[in-house]
């Protein structure tokens, strides 16, 4: 795993993301609000859920902050966009700085159990890349049960789209 690698990875995470966000905005605030009863909840939930997973992972392996957010700051689609913004900012740069010993530092948030095992960043990178592709399935599945139109995010797609 190099640098080019996770940047690519992490375009194309982004590049989803857009994609999906575009039909969350089509579903009414009592739709996006809505209980889902699939993993997270409401489709209000599995967006934020997934931002913030994105957040405090990151943060946590820049900095060594846990710092979770809370979901009743973002009480709308324009503070959960500006936000997965600002976060989707400090990724990137924070890619952009990596290096080969960066990514075989080894990490363990504290709240994981003592039998687990700490991580190389590359592996934490990969888990959040997987995490937010696994949380998008699920809010395209719930943009279907709710009737609102959903699109693909294959990475294929993301290579092949247009430029």
């Amino acid at each position: 795993m190099d640098k080019a690698f996770f940047l690519t990875m992490y375009d194309y995470n982004f590049w989803a993301h857009r994609r999906v966000w575009t039909c969350v905005l089509q579903l009414n605030e009592t739709q996006f609000r809505q209980e889902l009863d699939y993993s997270v909840g409401s489709i209000f939930m599995q967006v934020v859920h997934t931002m913030g997973v994105e957040y405090w992972w990151l943060h946590f392996l820049c900095e060594g902050v846990y710092d979770f957010i809370n979901p009743d700051d973002y009480p709308s689609r324009e503070a959960i966009r500006a936000r997965w913004d600002d976060s989707e900012r400090y990724i990137r740069a924070y890619l952009q700085s990596l290096t080969d010993a960066e990514l075989q530092r080894e990490v363990k948030p504290r709240f994981w159990d003592d039998h687990e095992p700490a991580i190389p960043v590359w592996q934490a990178l990969t888990q959040v890349a997987n995490h937010s592709t696994d949380h998008r399935a699920q809010t395209l599945a719930g943009l279907h049960r709710l009737g609102a139109p959903t699109v693909g995010q294959d990475y294929l797609d993301y290579l092949h789209r247009e430029m």
